[in-house]
């Protein structure tokens, strides 16, 4: 398809067709003057919209209402069952997956190992397979697949490249280009931690707040960040990189392995790497969960660590929130379960230092956050497009 000129009919179409979507996406049933109302259009062009979507069988009239002028207005909904978008989280180990409809309403939610040991190419080949089962046990026609998204644990470019992740050996490995080989609907990619973000802006703890960021707390440190219901990724997609934040200035000029200095001090890996340091009586390869259980268990090193955990994870809370302003911050990964043993050590650390101190609060979607992230992005994307029609 030859891009559209900024400001041709075409375009402003494509624009106005999408606009009416995403209100049937969030708000129905509503009537064709709610719609005109919300969206600024007129009446001709509303109704030019409706009855192509009528056409394409993505609405249903499901009710009429009398008005005060006796006349009885038409109630419409997006018909949900229209069709159905893939959300995946791709991770180190293991690869979670969802069908939704085209309200994000789960289908079918399945799990499988990601077979990362085998090497980068083995990893290619069990996503795909994962996408093939997830549309054969959902029983979704195939046609009315509207798309996939993908969250990947590394840094994506340039629509859907893998610049790096470590976790799965790629180095600037073209996914979205490979998966459209063997798929002949749209694929989205992006990194894990941002769809995450917008897992917990659409479907979590953040419905509702302008500015959003989620903070990813696992084998690393990261944050995704939502902006006025967008995510905001920075000039070279390094927005949220709170890894490399540093304490003083005795950190500048010093390379860390791995991701950062903060991410060495405030991480899963943190915390279990600092306990095995001053507790030699350790077991080997002990994980945050074990520091957790310790200190529930009243051990005093365990309690110490996460304290000095704490204080450093509270620096990023603090230049999150002096450059941001977020109105909410959302602690996510696998060391959020853990946060009953610091969320509130941490705001005590953090609010006498700021102006205004965010509201904090643990993910409401848990595991699931990078999945139905994914699912949001491949629902804004499938409308922005606008939604294909079903018999194309």
């Amino acid at each position: 398809m030859v891009p559209h000129k900024p400001g041709t009919p075409q375009l402003m179409k494509q624009m106005n067709r999408a606009m009416v979507i995403d209100i049937l996406t969030k708000i129905g049933p509503i009537s064709q003057t709610y719609i005109c109302e919300l969206t600024g259009l007129s009446r001709a062009t509303v109704s030019t919209i409706v009855s192509e979507l009528r056409k394409e069988e993505l609405i249903l009239e499901v009710d009429r209402l009398s008005s005060k002028s006796g006349r009885r207005r038409v109630l419409l909904e997006l018909n949900a069952e229209a069709g159905y978008v893939i959300g995946i989280d791709l991770g180190g180990t293991k690869m979670a997956g969802a069908v939704t409809n085209l309200r994000g309403k789960v289908i079918l939610r399945l799990k499988e190992s990601t077979n990362a040991k085998a090497g980068p190419e083995a990893v290619f080949e069990s996503l795909v397979q994962f996408i093939k089962r997830l549309i054969t046990e959902s029983k979704v026609e195939h046609r009315k697949v509207k798309g996939v998204g993908i969250g990947v644990p590394g840094i994506v470019v340039n629509k859907g490249t893998v610049q790096w992740a470590p976790a799965l050996n790629w180095k600037d490995f073209p996914l979205a280009n490979e998966l459209k080989r063997y798929l002949d609907f749209p694929v989205y990619v992006e990194n894990d931690v941002n769809l995450q973000a917008l897992g917990e802006y659409w479907y979590g703890s953040g419905q509702g707040v302008d500015v959003l960021v989620c903070l990813a707390i696992g084998t690393g440190l990261g944050a995704g960040i939502i902006i006025n219901g967008q995510l905001f990724t920075g000039t070279h997609q390094a927005a949220g990189e709170v890894c490399n934040m540093v304490a003083n200035i005795s950190q500048l000029g010093k390379n860390y392995p791995g991701f950062g200095f903060l991410e060495s001090q405030a991480s899963g890996n943190a915390l279990a790497t600092r306990f095995a340091d001053i507790c030699p009586s350790a077991p080997d390869n002990i994980d945050a969960e074990y520091v957790f259980e310790r200190a529930r268990n009243g051990d005093s090193q365990a309690v110490a660590v996460i304290d000095d955990f704490t204080r450093h994870l509270a620096l990023a809370i603090v230049g999150i929130a002096t450059v941001l302003d977020p109105g909410l911050i959302v602690l996510g990964g696998g060391v959020a379960q853990g946060a009953d043993l610091f969320l509130s050590q941490l705001e005590a650390y953090a609010s006498p230092v700021l102006q205004v101190m965010p509201r904090l609060v643990t993910t409401q979607l848990g595991a699931e956050a990078g999945v139905m992230g994914a699912v949001a992005l491949t629902l804004h994307n499938t409308n922005e497009d606008p939604l294909r029609s079903i018999t194309s």
